[in-house]
């Protein structure tokens, strides 16, 4: 399950548990995990909050003062605020308590170093003391955990501080929380393990996709199917010289074995597309001709991707509004169709279809028009507010793509490596994605997949491929070896 930190206070209230038996399961779940990482002569230093992180930190140190670890726990914040925090606080073993002129020496000392120190209710800047002590733990080079969330990181948003303390494993704790499948982006922890404290889990937004999940929602080819069985995915772009970005639209919809494809380009790119892919249909358009070769098309189309390669295109902006006037079907935009869109937003408000956007951040920076160390800082909540405003579903592309409904329900991807930082591989998503819309009923969840999926198979391709050397040719037969594996 994945939460943010409102929906992780409403788990813990509807669990009813007391928050001190709440602090004693956490405590314990944390012990059982770090044992298994700590030999039985292993010292440890645990930093402690004065919240309920930090009474989490308490019960453990107790637990492994009990089993014999030497420990000491040091309170950064002087005394807990909190009456069941200061509870564990007074239960701790004499003589593991250090005071503040000791805490150098014990961080040269340990040998393990547990922040317990903030925990999901973080929010705003390190003091200097945090930033001080934080940045000794960071080098000195021990081994580090995490208790929930890394100390100086917003659970919600995966803002952090640079001097936010970075861990070897963060023990989640019952649940995912944003920041956890924010991990490419922030790099704060090697990696994170979900410890359950067995509570109830109520409703949430956050999406998940894997491969179980995947194939269970791909439609399967039934006896009796035919071309038209799933609709005609309608793919528009490309121009001279970048006939390349619409072949890479052909590409993704063929990976997922899109039954029929219609392909309009300009004339003058026609021939290299034909002589590369022989099953779509092509309808290429000339100066005075896009008007009557597209609208059709458009309005046969059960999913449309336009933008890929159409910096040149002749009537682009024509074809733009052509689009979003008439549509009724799911529409990706992507590429030029993003760039045409800046300080022209309001035209979004007006579509009757369902729209989708698929940036990378510094296209997403230009279209709301703030600068990109904003963005960056500030995406989670950007985004939200973006997909609500103008009723988009939107594809925020990066290390960890964040797709949002305009309802607000979100998907953060952990599928996908580096091999994808290539020219063309966003044309490979857009028409994977306009193919799973084509295919798939429900729009959130055909967009999911196609993040998804754009992401697993790259992370398979590398199994046999380079990550320098990958080739996005190399799709269609990953995903047939997928397809083969699932019996389709």
């Amino acid at each position: 399950m994945i939460t943010d930190s409102e929906g992780m206070r409403k788990v813990e209230k509807s669990s009813g548990l007391s928050t001190a038996r709440l602090m004693e399961k956490a405590g314990a779940a944390v012990f059982d995990a770090l044992t298994k990482e700590m030999p039985p002569n292993t010292q440890a230093l645990v930093l402690c909050g004065k919240g309920n992180n930090g009474g989490d930190g308490f019960v453990l140190a107790r637990l492994l003062a009990a089993a014999g670890y030497a420990v000491s726990v040091y309170a950064c914040e002087g005394t807990p605020v909190s009456k069941e925090a200061l509870a564990a606080y007074h239960k701790l073993p004499a003589g593991c308590l250090l005071k503040k002129q000791k805490i150098d020496a014990a961080l040269e000392s340990a040998d393990v170093i547990v922040d317990a120190v903030y925990g999901y209710g973080y929010h705003g800047a390190l003091s200097k003391e945090d930033t001080q002590l934080f940045a000794k733990v960071n080098a000195s080079g021990k081994d580090v955990f995490s208790i929930d969330i890394n100390s100086g990181c917003e659970a919600d948003t995966g803002r952090y501080d640079r001097d936010a303390i970075r861990s070897r494993i963060t023990y989640a704790m019952d649940c995912w929380k944003p920041f956890h499948l924010l991990r490419k982006d922030h790099g704060m922890f090697e990696k994170t393990e979900v410890l359950s404290l067995d509570l109830p889990h109520a409703d949430t937004r956050f999406h998940e996709m894997n491969e179980d999940l995947f194939f269970r929602n791909f439609p399967k080819k039934k006896e009796d199917a035919y071309k038209g069985t799933y609709g005609k995915t309608l793919l528009i772009g490309g121009c001279y010289g970048m006939a390349g970005a619409v072949c890479l639209n052909i590409l993704g919809a063929k990976t997922v074995g899109a039954p029929y494809i219609n392909v309009a380009l300009p004339e003058e790119i026609y021939a290299p597309a034909a002589a590369h892919f022989i099953t779509p249909v092509f309808h290429p358009f000339g100066h005075e001709t896009m008007h009557e070769v597209v609208e059709p098309l458009i309005s046969s189309a059960a999913a449309i991707g336009f933008g890929s390669g159409a910096v040149y295109m002749d009537h682009k902006e024509d074809c733009l509004d052509l689009i979003l006037q008439t549509s009724r079907c799911p529409v990706v935009l992507d590429a030029e169709a993003l760039r045409m869109l800046k300080q022209n937003t309001y035209i979004l408000k007006f579509v009757k279809a369902p729209v989708i956007l698929t940036p990378h951040i510094a296209e997403f920076a230009d279209i709301v028009n703030q600068p990109l160390e904003v963005v960056q800082d500030n995406k989670m909540e950007i985004v939200r507010k973006f997909a609500a405003d103008y009723k988009v579903i939107l594809v925020l592309k990066g290390p960890n793509t964040i797709v949002v409904s305009p309802s607000g329900d979100c998907y953060i991807n952990q599928s996908g490596n580096q091999a994808l930082a290539q020219a063309g591989s966003g044309d490979v998503l857009t028409g994977i994605m306009s193919a799973m819309l084509s295919m798939t009923r429900d729009v959130f969840t055909a967009v999911i997949m196609a993040v998804w999926l754009h992401g697993y198979l790259a992370d398979l391709g590398i199994e046999t491929h380079s990550i320098q050397g990958f080739s996005l040719d190399a799709y269609p037969h990953l995903m047939d070896q997928l397809f083969r594996k699932h019996g389709l």
